[in-house]
C-alpha cells in the first residue's frame, strides 16, 4: 500500500553500534598528539592515502609537526607508504592501528578530532557519516559521494585526492585554528541528525 512506502536518504550509523564491545573491550587512549587526524579504511592505492601521507609530508617541510595521523585499517600498500613515511622522516606523526573490530571503531572516532576521507573513488563512503555522528569535522575527497554532507567551512572541507598540497592546506586550518574541531564537530553532529 502507498501509505506504507517510504525512503530514507541517507543510511546514518548507530553510535551506540560503533561502541557496543567498548564495555567489554576497553581501548585504551593513545596518549596521541592533538589534533588527531583519523583516516579509517583500507589500506589501498584507490583510497588515496599516498595523498594524505604527501600532505604531511609537506606539513612537516613547513614545521608542523604537533598533531598525529591515525590510521585504523589493513591492506596491501602499507609496506609502501611506511617506506615513505621513513623517506620523508615524519613517523612520530603516524600512529598505525591495523585492523580494528567493527563494534570497537568508535573508541576511535571519539578519540580523533578530524576525519580525513582522501579517496580516489567511492560510491559513497559510510566512514563520513560515521565520523559525522561521532561529532567530527570531516575533511572529504571529492572523489567520495558523500562529500555531499560536507558544506564547506562549515563542518568541514572538500579537497582534490590528487591534490596534496590542497590536503596540507585544510589540514593546516586546523593546526592554527583548534577552536574550529569544536565548532565544526558539532555542525557534523547537527547536520547528520536531520
Amino acid at each position: 500500500p502507498e501509505a506504507e512506502v517510504f525512503t530514507r536518504t541517507y543510511l546514518v550509523p548507530d553510535a551506540e553500534t560503533l561502541l557496543k564491545s567498548l564495555s567489554t573491550n576497553k581501548v585504551k587512549n593513545l596518549d596521541l598528539k592533538q589534533p588527531i587526524f583519523l583516516y579509517v579504511g583500507r589500506i589501498t592505492a584507490r583510497k588515496g592515502i599516498k595523498t594524505l601521507l604527501a600532505a604531511c609530508a609537506i606539513l612537516k617541510k613547513q614545521g608542523y609537526s604537533d598533531y598525529t595521523l591515525l590510521i585504523v585499517g589493513k591492506g596491501d600498500q602499507q609496506e609502501e607508504l611506511e617506506a615513505f613515511i621513513r623517506e620523508q622522516d615524519f613517523s612520530e606523526q603516524v600512529n598505525w592501528v591495523g585492523w580494528v573490530d567493527y563494534g570497537s571503531l568508535g573508541a576511535y572516532f571519539q578519540q580523533a578530532d578530524i576525519f580525513v576521507f582522501p579517496t580516489f573513488e567511492d560510491v559513497w563512503g559510510m566512514v563520513v557519516p560515521e565520523a559525522m555522528v561521532f561529532g567530527k569535522p570531516v575533511l572529504c575527497s571529492n572523489g567520495a559521494a558523500s562529500c555531499e554532507l560536507i558544506v564547506e567551512g562549515e563542518n568541514g572541507y572538500i579537497f582534490d585526492p590528487s591534490n596534496a598540497k590542497e590536503l596540507a592546506e585544510k589540514m593546516q586550518v586546523f593546526l592554527e585554528n583548534p577552536d574550529l574541531v569544536e565548532s565544526m564537530g558539532e555542525r557534523s553532529r547537527q547536520l547528520i541528525s536531520q
